[in-house]
Formats: C-alpha cells, sequence, structure tokens
C-alpha cells in the first residue's frame, strides 16, 4: 500500500484545505481531507483542527481490520466531537465566528475499505480505468439533483452552488454518512476537495491515474498542478491511496451505511 498527499492555494490568499495519514497502534491507516469554510482565517483552523485532533485520537487506539463496526461508531463518535469543539469556538472568538468544514475520511480494514463524509469533499474509488464518485455531496445543488430538479449543465451553473447543507461547526449532531467499499488489487482510492473535480473532468482524472509510468506522487501532484493550470480559483488538494497486492480480493463493490 502507498499513499501521496499534495495541496495547492490556487487562485486563493491562503490555503484553507487540511489533509493528512495516521497509522493507529495495529498500523491501520486513516486518510483524512477536509475543505475549510469561513472568512479570515477560521476557515484553515476549523480544517487543520478536524484533521489533526482526528488523526491524533486515531493514532492512540488500537481497532484491528476486523473492527469495521466499532471503527465506524468511533468516527461517528470523534468527528461530532470534533462539530462540537469548532462551534463552541467559532461562538466564543469573534474572528472564527462562522467558521466550519468539510471533511471525507478513509479507514484501510482488511478486506474493505470505510470512507465517510460530510460536505462536498469526495471519495472516489479507480480501477482499470473505471472512476467511481462513492461519497454524495452534502451541497443545495446535489439534494437537487438527486431529486431530478436540475441538470448536471445547470447544476454547474447554479448561483447557489457553493452552499453546503451539511458541514462540521454547527450546533448540535452532524449526520455523517459512511460507506463500504471491498478492497480490490491495484485498486486507488481518492479523496478530494471540491477544487479539483469543479475544473477537472472524469476523463482527465482517469488519464492521469491510468498512467503506468509513473508514481502515485507525481500523479497527486499531475493532478493538483492540472487543476492549477486550468484556472481553478479555490484550493486544490489531493489524497491518492493505492493496493498494490495482486491477492486482495478482486470484486469491488459498494453500499451506504450509517443512515437513520
Amino acid at each position: 500500500m502507498d499513499y501521496s498527499v499534495k495541496t495547492h492555494k490556487g487562485k486563493r490568499k491562503n490555503n484553507q484545505d487540511f489533509a493528512g495519514v495516521f497509522i493507529n497502534q495495529s498500523n491501520l491507516l486513516l486518510a483524512l481531507l477536509a475543505d475549510g469554510l469561513g472568512g479570515h482565517r477560521a476557515g484553515d483552523i476549523a480544517s487543520e483542527m478536524a484533521v489533526s485532533q482526528l488523526g491524533h485520537l486515531w493514532e492512540q487506539t488500537s481497532f484491528t481490520g476486523e473492527d469495521s463496526s466499532t471503527v465506524q461508531k468511533w468516527l461517528d463518535d470523534k468527528i461530532n466531537g470534533e462539530n462540537k469543539r469548532i462551534y463552541e469556538l467559532s461562538n466564543k472568538y469573534p474572528d472564527l465566528e462562522g467558521m466550519g468544514t468539510t471533511l471525507v475520511a478513509s479507514v484501510v480494514l482488511d478486506d474493505e475499505i470505510l470512507l465517510s463524509n460530510i460536505g462536498d469533499s469526495r471519495a472516489y474509488t479507480y480501477k482499470e480505468e473505471q472512476l467511481e464518485q462513492i461519497t454524495e455531496d452534502h451541497s443545495f445543488v446535489s439534494e437537487l439533483q438527486r431529486k431530478g430538479e436540475l441538470t448536471d449543465e445547470e447544476a454547474r451553473n447554479h448561483y447557489n452552488r457553493n452552499a453546503l447543507t451539511r458541514s462540521l461547526g454547527v450546533k448540535g449532531r452532524v449526520l455523517v454518512d459512511f460507506f463500504r467499499v471491498k478492497k480490490s488489487s491495484l485498486m486507488t482510492i481518492m479523496l478530494n476537495s471540491d477544487g479539483l473535480t469543479n475544473v477537472l473532468g472524469k476523463e482527465e482524472i482517469i488519464q492521469i491515474l491510468a498512467d503506468e509510468k509513473t508514481t502515485l506522487d507525481s500523479k497527486s501532484q499531475t493532478l493538483v498542478q492540472l487543476a492549477v493550470d486550468n484556472e481553478g480559483s479555490d484550493n486544490i488538494t489531493v489524497l491518492l491511496i493505492n493496493f498494490k497486492n495482486r491477492n486482495a480480493l478482486d470484486d469491488l463493490t459498494q453500499n451506504k451505511v450509517g443512515e437513520e
């Protein structure tokens, strides 16, 4: 297994994205990516708080690759803990008022990948030139798209396309979506902020991920740089995880879990 994280501020004055990879006491990997919300420095503080604190807590755990349900419960609890902490700080300090963040996470278990998200940062799977979005965006236009009230073209040009329906930093508990993807040989997991997929099309991403002559680090760097070159106005962050074990399960299935 290999991983790579790359980020760029794009045309923004500062980078409010934050991402990291953390290993627990049983060598279990947790990947986290957050896209901060709020003016001044509030957004970057919220995203760094969420990723750093969750990662620190993860490193103290001893979950094994068989503890799927326990890990999901732990993530839901700790993410909601960060939601409360960010909300309380935003109300305590005037310069942090209204801060929040998206979050997408991936835990590599024995036979499957557990993915979770809040907001519009995404998780994809890539294998054999097939790129599939696993998470669902929690945004105003995405909700309308799922109801069939907006086309893809209308969504891209909608005046309210950046409005989120869920994020960390809101009052009360936040509903975390969970997904399970069966591990597969030579599969790549891609976590990204919307700064990437707002400017790069599916075929452009596939072309980069399909290049077997380049390293994973080169692929993540190329994705970010291409987004910058395509006049990306937002922060751009990509986190790639690659499975090279040919003895892994070959079937790729997904199902959404954790909704009430």
